[in-house]
């Protein structure tokens, strides 16, 4: 059976960045389950995974535009130490993503 509109897909991935670090793997859990042709994952990996088979494994390098999309500076909001605070919330550190 192949990767087609309207089919369930399950996949195994390991997401690297340009240094080859790994940012993201489904290794080790389960396989990342989506109904294909519906926007349910990233364009670039939906139009890559489009007639393949099962057990086919593939290698797919993106460009930001067939990910997540450029980075847009206008939604980047500076925002002040306090709204961090409060019990039970982990003190701020640098690299933690919001």
């Amino acid at each position: 059976m192949q990767v087609a509109a309207d089919t369930i897909v399950a996949i195994e991935y390991t997401l690297t960045n340009s240094k080859g670090e790994v940012l993201d793997s489904s290794v080790g859990r389960e396989p990342l389950a989506y109904l294909h042709g519906h926007g349910n994952i990233i364009p670039g990996l939906e139009n890559a995974l489009l007639g393949k088979s099962v057990n086919d494994a593939l290698k797919v390098t993106l460009t930001p535009k067939e990910g997540y999309g450029e980075r847009d500076l206008e939604l980047v909001r500076k925002m002040h130490r306090s709204n961090f605070e409060g019990e039970g919330v982990p003190a701020l550190q640098i690299g933690m993503r919001f």
